[in-house]
């Protein structure tokens, strides 16, 4: 993307604060947020907000080990974590309700959303599988543990593209909001332009 995933503008709002957002009308008072090489700069953005940070020392680990440092920290008391990437901000607090009845009600060992035949964000994990999840090894996908064990997992239906599209490219981007990157930025003062592609 070129720029830090968590603070680009959707709305007047940045992803990670839609997301904080959408949790906090939902019920979730105090979510974790894990961050890595931008952690300073979107450290700044978090005051004021009711979010504890958990800084990742070792990005390049992955997505899993970020995961890890969060499930670490995750009270005795808790049955379940929830999980929601940066980069599908646009989910809705309605989708986010019925994915944790869903979860309540099925008892299952995790529940995911899915649309059409993709599986999507933000999934809830039950605590009987954190320890599998605490040994994932460095470049081992979430993923690829819920393809591989054969775990009670829930799929909630929804017609909500915004569950199973990741925001990874400025054109995604721009099929989310309608708006160029550049432009969006430079609502909000900042300047930045879009590197050529590597087979330029």
């Amino acid at each position: 993307m070129g720029y830090p995933k968590a603070l680009l503008p959707l709305g007047e709002d940045t992803f990670v604060a839609r997301i904080l957002s959408t949790l906090e009308r939902s019920g979730f008072v105090q979510p974790s947020v894990v961050l890595g090489a931008d952690a300073p700069r979107i450290m700044a953005a978090l005051e004021g907000r009711r979010a504890a940070v958990i800084v990742n020392p070792h990005p390049e680990r992955g997505q899993s080990f970020s995961l890890q440092l969060a499930l670490e920290r995750i009270p005795p008391a808790a049955c379940a974590c929830l999980v929601w990437p940066v980069d599908h901000p646009a989910v809705t607090g309605k989708l986010l309700r019925d994915l944790v009845q869903l979860f309540a009600d099925s008892g299952a060992d995790a529940a995911l959303p899915r649309c059409g035949l993709r599986r999507g964000h933000p999934a809830i994990f039950g605590r009987r599988i954190f320890p599998e999840l605490l040994a994932l090894p460095p470049g081992v996908s979430v993923k690829r543990l819920l393809h591989d064990r054969a775990l009670h997992i829930a799929e909630l239906p929804t017609a909500e593209r915004a569950a199973v599209e990741d925001i990874d490219t400025p054109d995604d981007y721009y099929r989310l909001t309608g708006e160029e990157l550049e432009a969006a930025l430079a609502r909000r003062g900042i300047s930045w332009t879009r590197r050529a592609s590597a087979d330029a």
